[in-house]
């Protein structure tokens, strides 16, 4: 036996907490960082500020993605263990115990 041990309840979980994340970053509005720039007006920082805020907002569409895929595939995996777990208990109750 190698220790380890997959639980298909665990693998849920970790899904519907990945699938919160990719919400909560997908709710914000890193685009704005770009407004900075009128209030810093000939300021280094303020140009700075103009080109960063539609790159954090791509980076972040980005990331969302492929959280979401991540949480795919946690989910996949988990149904495929409660199958073959599913599958494991089927057998032995046909045994008959034995």
């Amino acid at each position: 036996m190698t220790g380890f041990d997959v639980g298909p309840d665990v693998l849920r979980a970790a899904a519907t907490a990945a699938r919160q994340a990719a919400e909560v970053v997908r709710g914000l509005e890193l685009d704005r960082v770009a407004d900075l720039a009128a209030a810093l007006p000939g300021a280094a920082s303020g140009e700075t500020a103009r080109g960063l805020g539609p790159r954090w907002a791509d980076a972040s569409v980005r990331w969302a993605d492929g959280v979401d895929s991540y949480a795919t595939a946690l989910s996949t995996s988990a149904e495929a263990y409660q199958a073959q777990e599913d599958a494991a208990t089927d057998g032995f109750g046909r045994t008959g115990g034995r």
